[in-house]
Order: C-alpha cells, then structure tokens, then sequence
C-alpha cells in the first residue's frame, strides 16, 4: 500500500472513532474496516482492468454505515466504472432468422447470464471468448474485443443449425442427393458417366499401342535362335506389357464409371418422389494391374 493511501486510511479510521460511541467502537471498527477494505480492493480491480469485480466491490462501501470520506471515493470510482465499462447486446437467432430465448453464455469460460433479454450487458474490456448454447441447437463460439466507453455494442449470433428433431433425421451420407427433385444424382450420375467414357477411350489408345508394341517385337525375333535386334525387341515387349496393363485398367475402371453413372442417373428420384431415401457410398478402387468403382447403398 503506498503511503498516500496509508494516511487517508489512518485519516478515515480517526474520523469514524471520533464519530462512533464508545460502547458501539468494537462493532463499528469492524464494520468500518470492511468499508476501506472494500475501497481499497475495488481501486486494485480497476488497474487491474477487472472493472466488474471493482464495481461489485465499489457497491460494498457506498453503504450508509460507511465513513463519509470512503462513501464519497467509492460513489466517485462507481460513477467513473459505469462510464468506462463497454456494454454489449446479444441478439441471438437461430438459421431460419428466428430469435432464441433462453440462451445460455459464458466469457471465457465462465458464466455470463443464461436469460437474454435485449438488454445491455456490463463486460470487462479486452479480448473475450463467448459461447452461446441452446436446447435442441449447435452452439455457436465468438471472439471479440471491448474497448472502455464502448457502450451498446450490438451483436448478432446465429446458432449453427435448426432444432434437431431427432436422431434419425440427421443421419448423414458420404454421398447423397441434395434436392427432393433428384438433379443433383442425375448429374453425378452423367459426370461419372463421362469420366467412364474417357476410362474407355484411354484403355482403347493403349490397347492400339500394346498391340503394335507386341507386333513389333515379334517380328524382330523370327525365332529364340534367330533375334538380330534382340534390344529393341526387348524393349518393345515391355512397352506393350506396360500398355496392356493401362489399358486394362482404363476399360475397367472406365466401365465401373459407366455402370454406375447409368445407376445414378436412372435411379433419381422424380420432382414428386422423395430423395430422402436415397443412400449412397462410393468409392474408387485401382490395384497395379485392375480397378474399379464400389457402388454401395439402398434406393
């Protein structure tokens, strides 16, 4: 404590002994400390930039049974608190555009209030983290920066998603149609059919070029014993191993493609069918000398 405060503290003790009666000293001291402890904390909490806690203090020696001198200090630091601290509006909506009541926040991590009433709420300034949670909707998180005398910030926080009805109505897919009118697995379904085409037309280039790579080596050595381009008849037979292998693999992963295009495509559901039934996996599969597409789910 530094000495300024020491001697006000000695001058208010001395005015409240002078004024106390002799037979209620004991229990006025008491009560008097309790004041000037009051004071004295709620000045620390202001440097300190906890101007919420200071005030809550502050309200302890503006009492009635406090000395004068303290009474007016603490009147004064609650006045200059009230101007200083920021204040802050939640308006809390769900997705739909709707206002949420009752929301439950807490600032880093402790709780703020659980009924918002679109009233200004006292918050300490700074950096702070808010949660808001709610029955039935996601919660939502948001950072934010007060600055003293900022008064009647307003903020608006959508919870992130409707209310949830019941499990099985947010069962998810890794692939499902999205409209009730089955466009989008039409168009995944000729998407995946083109991309098959091109799978075929790829395993028809290299299946060309695997056979004329076969014919060449052939013709190069007639026979074991009778090889006089022996080399290049190696690397011709390679050359068509390696093209054989790409092109096998292009008409069947180009055909899965197709196939499973075609399944998408047919099987859509109508603008007057339901696409929620719909219940799609799909997943690519190419080993070193084949693949594919896996198809699985119900429709």
């Amino acid at each position: 404590m530094t000495r300024n405060r020491w001697a006000r503290t000695l001058q208010i003790l001395a005015i409240a002994g002078l004024l106390a009666p002799a037979t209620t000293a004991a229990a006025a001291d008491a009560t008097k400390a309790e004041c000037i402890a009051a004071s004295e904390n709620a000045q620390d909490l202001r440097h300190a930039g906890k101007l919420r806690e200071s005030r809550t203090r502050a309200t302890v020696c503006i009492e009635a049974s406090c000395p004068g001198l303290v009474r007016e200090d603490c009147a004064r630091l609650v006045d200059e608190l009230d101007k200083a601290m920021p204040t802050i509006v939640f308006e809390v909506k769900d997705s739909a555009g709707n206002d949420v009541s009752p929301v439950r926040v807490t600032m880093d991590g402790q709780p703020l209030t659980d009924q918002l009433g679109g009233t200004p709420m006292p918050v300490d300034p700074g950096g702070h983290r808010f949660v808001f949670e709610a029955d039935f909707l996601p919660s939502t998180e948001k950072t934010m920066v007060l600055r003293e005398g900022e008064k009647n910030r307003h903020e608006q926080i959508v919870l992130g998603g409707v209310a949830v009805a019941s499990a099985s109505s947010q069962e998810a897919s890794p692939t499902k149609a999205a409209s009730t009118d089955g466009s989008s697995q039409r168009t995944i379904g000729l998407v995946l059919g083109g991309a098959g085409v091109a799978g075929v037309v790829v395993g028809s280039i290299f299946g060309l070029v695997a056979s004329s790579a076969w014919s060449s080596s052939q013709s190069e050595c007639a026979s074991p014993t009778n090889c006089p381009s022996h080399a290049k008849a190696v690397t011709d037979h390679d050359s068509a191993t390696s093209a054989g292998t790409i092109s096998t693999i292009g008409f069947l992963a180009g055909g899965a493609l197709l196939g499973t295009g075609a399944v998408l495509f047919f099987t859509a559901p109508s603008k007057h069918e339901s696409s929620s039934a719909a219940h799609l996996e799909i997943a690519p599969r190419i080993g070193s000398e084949s693949g594919g597409l896996m198809l699985r789910g119900r429709f």
